[in-house]
């Protein structure tokens, strides 16, 4: 359907009440987020640090990742909520995100690791890990404590009677004794469960004490009770039992694609768009190589120094490669098959998919108006997630966990990560469950609305491994999005659909850095990723080509070209013995004879036993 000023008016409305809706229910969840340390800040203060306890940091290999007090914000949220947490941060100078900044060497034991706030660049948290036979000089349980609470004040400004003694160990080695303190903050004792026994959540300050020096020390960390952690195992559990059972739903689906591939392959709509599709397969390989480089600093971070550096370094690119297959595998089957079938099954909407604008042009003010539309698409989606999830926070205790904010912080170009991350996701998943599984269960079924249903359950469901609990509420969630984003498929075509989709997957990944507290080039990539997709509309609209639609023929090569003219001569010579067969009929057992059907249907057109092609500005 054509995009009109009552689709814009109608669009706008909507969005205009969705981004109420958002800003009402999910923006507070940003609001609270403080990166202003980037990854280079991070790195020098650590380094910093390090000279000041008279250790070189340049005689280590360094990487910094930026994580997430996972443990903490899942208790607080399922235990006070939200607005719990957010008290809680503020009340104890809390820090939820953190960089973590490791130093070590290649088959050596010692390393430091240093956890820097990433609000403000305090030094929260360190340890220094080296041999067990290493030596230090002798002290008593006492000095060591005495040491333990000496620095603790000098650095943390801790307050002895605040606090009451929760850890007090000693572990004796060959040539040391290392004393472990910890004490718990008298005044904290968080409860999770109306259960008296299941423990409550508390909040700790510790130090470790080797000789004269600080091995290790944490600023404040929260004390998860045993049982919490049990039951976040068992709805676990929920979440995965209920991804593996969709997992068979989606390999039926991508079984059936590649099914559908192998005996449609002769189909004129997939020899059309086959290079089309090759292109997004080749850019999403490209894209998955880059990330090797792009996540240099988590690789260097989870390298174990007992082995060679040099394999494991191998061992992570072989894996990479795998991992960039797989995804351009997954792009490229389903999109094929459901070219095909679409053509088959929607003949009434030609604008439905890539082929139309292989066919006629990409470079049209049609174009830019169908990806303006995807902005509306994703405003509306965070409108129907933010109300989603505030009803479910109501009525079935739902919380959403923060890890994703930290995910690409660590990237060398975190614009990159998000990118690839948007770009891949989207075309992915549109593929698969607009344009394939929409066609296919149609096609299954001969009812619409109950393909629409089936595919946005499987694509829904598909996502209850997410961190959000109960994890099966990500899939009621994600399901609601699916069916509004089938309906705009099949009213609007699959530009708004794939442009709203990467929006919303790149928002969700960046919107820290644009709405919380960020250093500007954080900012200035992460907008700029964002607007992307309207520079594109930019350009279509001022390029503004006609949209033409090109006839759909077969594309010979030389040696098809050849048979082309044996095949006619023997259709002319042979055309009465053909005369009872159905077009479908000749076909079939000239193809049955190891003839090309590209140069069959070809034959057939020239000599006028089969319709012609759609002219100039037709739809087939």
């Amino acid at each position: 359907m054509p995009i009109t000023r009552r689709t814009w008016l109608l669009f706008g409305a909507l969005s205009a009440v969705s981004l109420v809706v958002w800003w009402q229910f999910s923006y507070p969840q940003l609001e609270f987020t403080n990166f202003s340390i980037d990854r280079k800040q991070a790195l020098a203060i650590a380094k910093d640090y390090l000279r000041s306890r008279q250790e070189d940091p340049e005689r280590f290999k360094s990487a910094v990742v930026f994580s997430i007090d996972q443990d903490t914000d899942r208790y607080l949220q399922r235990s006070v909520g939200f607005s719990g947490l957010i008290e809680f941060i503020q009340e104890h100078d809390f820090d939820l995100f953190y960089a973590l900044v490791r130093f070590f060497r290649e088959k050596e034991k010692e390393s430091y690791k240093a956890l820097i706030s990433s609000a403000t660049g305090e030094v929260i948290g360190f340890q220094h890990t080296i041999e067990e036979t290493a030596a230090r000089e002798t002290v008593s349980r006492e000095e060591a404590k005495h040491t333990a609470i000496n620095f603790l004040y000098k650095n943390f400004n801790f307050n002895f009677d605040e606090y009451a003694i929760k850890g007090d160990l000693a572990t004796v080695l060959d040539n040391r004794t290392d004393f472990s303190f910890s004490w718990q903050r008298r005044d904290v004792q968080i409860p999770w469960s109306r259960d008296e026994n299941s423990g409550t959540g508390k909040l700790i300050i510790s130090a470790k004490i080797s000789g004269q020096e600080i091995l290790s020390f944490s600023k404040n960390s929260l004390l998860i009770p045993e049982a919490f952690s049990r039951y976040m195992a068992s709805i676990r559990d929920t979440g995965q039992i209920l991804s593996q059972i969709i997992h068979v739903l989606y390999l039926i689906l991508f079984t059936s694609a590649v099914f559908f591939m192998i005996i449609r392959r002769n189909h004129l709509s997939m020899h059309i768009t086959k290079d089309f599709y090759i292109g997004l397969m080749v850019f999403s390989f490209v894209l998955s190589i880059l990330s090797f480089f792009n996540q240099w600093q988590n690789i260097l971070f989870d390298y174990n120094t007992s082995g060679d550096f040099s394999a494991y370094l191998g061992r992570a690119a072989f894996q990479t490669v795998l991992n960039a297959l797989f995804v351009s595998v997954i792009l490229f089957m389903p999109s094929l098959a459901g070219e095909a079938l679409h053509f088959q099954v929607f003949k009434e909407k030609p604008q439905g998919t890539f082929l139309f604008y292989v066919r006629s042009t990409f470079f049209s003010r049609e174009t830019a108006k169908a990806i303006g539309l995807g902005y509306s698409v994703w405003i509306i989606m965070l409108g129907i997630q933010a109300i989603s999830i505030h009803i479910g926070q109501q009525y079935w205790g739902v919380w959403v966990e923060h890890a994703w904010l930290s995910n690409l912080s660590t990237a060398n170009w975190p614009f990159l990560a998000t990118f690839t991350l948007g770009f891949q996701a989207s075309f992915a998943e549109e593929l698969m469950y607009r344009l394939f599984a929409i066609s296919f269960l149609k096609k299954i079924f001969n009812n619409t609305v109950m393909a629409v249903l089936i595919s946005s359950i499987i694509w829904g469901f598909s996502h209850s491994n997410y961190p959000v609990f109960p994890m099966w509420f990500r899939g009621i969630e994600v399901t609601c999005l699916g069916i509004f984003l089938s309906w705009v498929y099949l009213r609007y075509g699959i530009i708004p659909v794939v442009v709203g989709h990467y929006l919303f997957d790149v928002f969700w990944h960046c919107a820290e850095y644009i709405l919380g507290v960020s250093s500007p080039v954080y900012f200035l990539s992460s907008s700029l990723v964002m607007g992307l997709p309207i520079v594109l509309a930019a350009i279509f609209w001022l390029v503004n080509k006609n949209v033409m639609v090109k006839p759909m023929r077969w594309h010979l090569n030389k040696h098809q070209l050849y048979n082309l003219e044996i095949l006619k001569v023997f259709l002319k010579n042979y055309r009465e013995e053909f005369r009872h067969q159905s077009l479908s009929e000749i076909q079939l057992e000239l193809s049955s004879h190891g003839w090309d059907m590209a140069v069959v249907e070809t034959a057939m057109e020239d000599l006028g036993l089969t319709a012609p092609s759609p002219r100039e500005g037709e739809t087939p």
